[in-house]
């Protein structure tokens, strides 16, 4: 007898965004789900809510998005989500998210939504050729409640996962890791999830355990399709005077290039306590 898989949700199912107002305003549970193991919002997941809701409040697909982190969460609260749109053109609809729990603001998303003839196409970044999901080792959980990281599972084809050092590093500051969330479409809200994966480079570059903390996360999205798994080909560019930069490009399994993000992050050696 032959079985269907159960269809898979998209990014604001899984995030459960609510909008009891009015499509410009939405509001957001802070629950383990969306938290990072420490009980506050996991950035991507944060950026990701800000890409749903500019996407249904243009009912245009995203361009690009960046969010700026500027106040940690606790698990429990609710963050309300405010779409403005302050320039509404033909093809292209540029506005702002801001996240409010109560009245301190937390997170500020700016994007870009729309869609247009194209005039041009082609790509200059080449696929890794990385070894298949399957032939690569599961990187282990790193936390023992529940977390985002339940929903995702990763798998090391280069380098070490480097906030927790499984693998081996790499002496260029570049990583590759498949990821994928089973129960959800790899829509433009889980890729901006999946990209705030980028930082576990920052260790393989270091060649030892690191953590850090967000600044900022951007992404660009290039042409989505569906695929099973994302490879992200993290790539740790400097890291000085308390503060790195990185970036990732996010392939299908085919080779089509997804987007790219990157981010600033402050960096904290866990070893200095």
């Amino acid at each position: 007898m032959s079985s269907t898989a159960p269809p898979k949700m998209s990014s604001a199912e899984f995030l459960t965004l609510d909008h009891p107002i009015d499509t410009q305003r939405w509001q957001l549970a802070l629950t383990a789900k969306v938290s990072g193991g420490r009980g506050s919002l996991f950035g991507g997941a944060g950026l990701a809510a800000g890409i749903v809701a500019l996407e249904h409040a243009t009912n245009k697909p995203v361009i690009w998005a960046t969010g700026q982190y500027l106040s940690l969460t606790k698990l429990d609260e609710r963050l309300d989500l405010e779409v403005i749109l302050p320039a509404i053109g033909r093809n292209v609809v540029q506005g702002r998210v801001v996240g409010h729990v109560g009245d301190r603001e937390v997170i500020t998303v700016l994007g870009a939504a729309g869609a247009r003839p194209s005039a041009a196409e082609g790509c200059w970044e080449t696929f890794p050729d990385p070894p298949a999901p399957e032939d690569c080792p599961s990187v282990p959980h790193g936390h023992d409640t529940e977390s985002l990281h339940e929903h995702i599972e990763l798998r090391l084809a280069r380098g070490c996962f480097g906030f927790s050092g499984f693998g081996e590093p790499t002496d260029d500051g570049r990583s590759l890791l498949w990821v994928r969330m089973p129960e959800v479409e790899h829509d433009a809200g889980a890729l901006a999830i999946i990209a705030d994966y980028m930082p576990s480079v920052l260790g393989n570059a270091m060649g030892r355990i690191m953590h850090c903390t967000s600044l900022d996360n951007t992404i660009r999205f290039g042409r989505l399709e569906p695929t099973a798994w994302v490879l992200c080909d993290n790539r740790m560019e400097y890291a000085g005077n308390g503060f790195g930069h990185g970036t990732v490009h996010l392939w299908s399994e085919t080779g089509t290039l997804l987007a790219t993000a990157s981010q600033s992050m402050i960096v904290r050696d866990p070893g200095l306590g």
